[in-house]
């Protein structure tokens, strides 16, 4: 299952984002990605992501 990362705004933490099914839909991966917004890494920053912000990595 591939797994959609995000890289935290304040210190660079790369840390997963979403998991997403095998063989997903860009369209199915840019509504997951919208739904929900705010994200905290484990150093507790929190940030606000939209669609482009999280990478492919599988």
């Amino acid at each position: 299952m591939p797994m959609l990362m995000l890289k935290c705004k304040t210190c660079g933490e790369v840390f997963p984002g979403i998991y997403v099914a095998e063989g997903s839909s860009n369209v199915f991966k840019s509504a997951a990605t919208s739904a929900d917004t705010l994200h905290t890494c484990s150093r507790g920053h929190k940030n606000e992501y939209v669609t482009e912000d999280y990478m492919d990595w599988s």
